[in-house]
Formats: C-alpha cells, structure tokens, sequence
C-alpha cells in the first residue's frame, strides 16, 4: 500500500556521503528503538534488510559540471502510524527530482503518543546535527575561536586580579607593619617584641643558633620629664631608638621599645657583639643608660631569658646606673 509523504512523520533525515554514515544512521535508528522503548534484539534481525536497501557506491557530495549526472542519495527515517520506514532518496541534481526506495521496518508493540514521537523527532534531529562532521567542524571552530576568547579575557582578569591582589597584599602587610609599630619612636611597639621574642627563642633553641636579649632603661626620666616637660622627654625618646637603630644590625637584629622609657634589642649573635651595640648606644645617650645582656641557653626559654636579663639590668642600675652588665 503506498505511503503519502504528507501522512508519514520524518524523524531523522541524513546525507549518505560514505559508509561511515551509514553506520551514523544504523546508531541513530537504534537509538530510536530505545527512545521507543524496543527492544534492540528486534532492530538487529532487521539490519540485513537495512544494509541491503543503501546504495553501495557513495558520493563524496561535491558536485562540478562534469560529475552533474551523479546522484546524490538521503537516509530517512519515518512514521506512519505504529510503524517506522526506512527510505532512500535519490536526488539528481540536474532534474531536480528525488526517487524515493521505501520499505517497511518494524511495527512498534505500543502505539507512541504525539508527544512521544516529537520527543523522538526532536532528539534525533539534534543528535544528528551535532554529528554531522561539517556541522561539528564549525562548532569546533567556533569553539576554538571563543576559547581563543576567553583565554585572552581570562589572561586579563588574571592580571587585573594579580594586580588588587599585589595592592591588597601590600595595604595588609603596611596595616601590620603599623600595628607592629610605635607610634612615637617608629621602632617596635610591645606587642611585636613579644611575638618576635618568641619566634626567635624557638628558632635558635632548635637551630642552635646563638642569640643575646639586651634591655635598655633611661636613667633618672622622670625627672626629665618632670623638669623639662614632657615634650622633651619625647625628644629623648626619639633619641634613644635612633640610636639603637643606627648601632644595630639592619635587617637582622629587633630594635623595640616595651615601655615608657624601656627599649630591648633582640640581637643574633653572642654577648660580644651585643654589648659592642650596647656600649656604642651608652656613647651616644652621654652615659644615661642602664643596660643588661643575657645569653640565651640551651635549657632557657622566654620566661627565664627574660629573668636573667632583667638581673642584669636590675645590677646595672644597682651599679650607679649608666653602664653595662653581661649575665652570661
């Protein structure tokens, strides 16, 4: 009985160029059966009958004027009621007209709905179109030139956000620097001695590394203050970490003021070096400095660096100020 075109539902239609698409149509009508909810067993007995019905000799598809008369040939796949056709049409180019080969191919056990063959139609079509080696040659292409894209937004972002990243990086450590700094004497408030003091016991307890603490007090301040005011008690001050900056190590040794008119030195290196620091400070400040140095041991840690170093300076004061004692 022949079939209408108008009547029949095309759910998949493809060039026949070579074999590789026949086996691109053979995927694409197993696919339906699953889509249909068959049983491929069923569309495998018919592959026989399939393969039969395509043209052997395939056309690469570019047509010129001294190959016009070739043919050109279509896969098809539809639906008319419950059962699905397969057919080959045969197009020549110069007539303009198609001949059309049909035949039966299965008849579906459950009748589909509408809304099932359009489903059908609709996943078929896309999957075929994304298969098409044309097709998917320009989607690759257009997906080159879009990564092509991206890349160079991406290398831009990057650098944008490397860049906040740097100004960020460096408004923290300046926000930590000032917060570590003494607003008076631009040297190391108590807050960052104590934590340098720390990191520094540690590292040279493990590394065996020698290390000196040496406290600084001004002697007889007070009365500075209360004589001259205290705006000239902050000149001293001032005076006072300038010089213990200048005589220490830059970069390497801790220059901080812990209290009112009380400096430390956290210096890396033995007591010998560190009382040269000290005796070239005592010069400057004209003798008006009591100080104490301590070693660090191999059995000391913060509390008893601290302790002994404080000794020092307790006996330096107890000396008649203005002088340095080493407590080894």
């Amino acid at each position: 009985m022949p079939i209408e075109a108008k009547k029949q539902t095309i759910l998949l239609n493809i060039p026949l160029f070579s074999e590789v698409d026949k086996q691109r149509f053979i995927h694409f009508v197993m696919k339906c059966l699953t889509l249909f909810n068959e049983s491929l067993f069923s569309g495998a007995a018919k592959l026989p009958q399939l393969l039969a019905l395509m043209p052997n000799n395939t056309q690469s598809g570019n047509a010129t004027s001294n190959d016009a008369k070739e043919n050109y040939f279509n896969l098809q796949l539809s639906m008319l009621g419950d059962s699905l056709y397969i057919s080959v049409c045969n197009r020549n180019p110069v007539y303009q007209s198609d001949s059309i080969t049909r035949q039966f191919f299965l008849r579906l056990s459950t009748p589909p709905t509408s809304e099932l063959i359009e489903q059908v139609k609709n996943t078929l079509y896309l999957e075929s179109e994304v298969s098409d080696p044309e097709l998917l040659r320009r989607h690759n292409d257009s997906i080159r030139e879009e990564m092509k894209r991206a890349k160079k937004r991406a290398a831009q972002e990057l650098s944008e956000l490397e860049e906040k990243l740097e100004q960020k990086r460096n408004q923290l450590h300046e926000s930590i620097r000032q917060a570590e700094i003494d607003s008076l004497t631009n040297i190391l408030n108590r807050g960052a001695y104590d934590r340098r003091l720390q990191e520094s016991v540690s590292t040279c307890q493990e590394q065996q590394l020698p290390l000196s603490l040496v406290f600084l007090d001004l002697d007889y301040f007070k009365q500075v203050n209360d004589t001259y005011g205290h705006q000239a008690g902050d000149e001293i001050l001032k005076k006072m970490a300038r010089s213990m900056t200048q005589n220490s190590r830059q970069k390497i040794d801790y220059v901080c003021r812990i209290g009112g008119d009380e400096f430390a030195i956290i210096c890396f290196s033995n007591t010998t070096t560190a009382s040269r620091s000290a005796y070239k400070v005592l010069a400057n400040m004209k003798g008006k400095v009591s100080i104490g140095i301590s070693l660090l041991r191999a059995d000391d840690n913060v509390e008893s660096l601290v302790a002994r170093t404080d000794e020092a300076l307790y006996e330096a004061k107890e000396k008649g100020r203005g002088q340095v004692v080493v407590n080894g």
